[in-house]
Parts: C-alpha cells; structure tokens; sequence
C-alpha cells in the first residue's frame, strides 16, 4: 500500500508538465540528449536532432539554458525537424516556451565520459610472505 501511495506521488508529479505541454498542443522529441567526451569535467560538443509538433500552429521559442538562456530559434511551422549543434558542460537543458515566454517543456541534456573516474591497484598492498 505504502509503495502504491508513494508511486502514484511520483506519477503526479510527472503528469502535470505533461499535461502542460499538452494544453498548449506542443509536442517535442530530441535525440540523444547525451553527450560524450573523453574526460571528465570538459565541455562536450555534440550535434543533436530536435522535432516539434505545433497543432495550433502558435509562436514557440527553443532556449539552451546552462548558467543562463539562450535563445536557439523561434517558428510558428506545424511540424519542425532541426539539427543542432552544441556545446555544453556537466549538464544544460533545452527548454520549449510559447509566445508569452512560459516553459511548455523541458529537456535535460548530460554530459558523460569515457574516462574511467578512478584507478585500480594492479598489485595488491600486502602479501603473505
């Protein structure tokens, strides 16, 4: 009972953005929203594909905001594919706002690297003998 109560908290707490979006009849998929770099805590370059859905054909904005916004672009097309090509730290987000300037959506884009974050022991520190 307790884990039901505390999924359908979780649930409700995700369904309002959701539903948000919906009102304003704007959909958006972006593809990856990860980005790959060799080592940690370095800027991450990396192009990625945005599409959006505009039912109502309104005025929608695309912002990238890492320590501050940025507008990317602005349409008012029904059905939208752009590719982007960014860099972005530890982690940013795509934001989709509507003409009046409310977040409709949001986006959180990663960084993650390949380099491993410590180091193993090759010999161990002690020995029987």
């Amino acid at each position: 009972m307790r884990v039901l109560l505390t999924c359908l908290g979780i649930v409700g707490c995700v369904l309002p953005s959701v539903i948000k979006a919906e009102e304003h009849h704007l959909s958006w998929l972006i593809q990856p929203n990860v980005c790959v770099a060799e080592r940690a805590n370095e800027p991450c370059t990396f192009t990625l594909s945005v599409e959006i859905h505009n039912n109502k054909q309104q005025t929608y904005c695309v912002y990238l905001s890492q320590l501050s916004e940025q507008r990317l672009f602005c349409s008012t097309q029904r059905q939208l594919q752009r590719k982007l090509s960014l860099t972005i730290d530890n982690k940013a987000s795509l934001l989709l706002k509507n003409s009046l300037g409310v977040t409709v959506s949001e986006q959180t884009l990663r960084v993650k690297s390949t380099q491993r974050r410590t180091r193993f022991r090759v010999n161990s520190p002690w020995s029987l003998f």
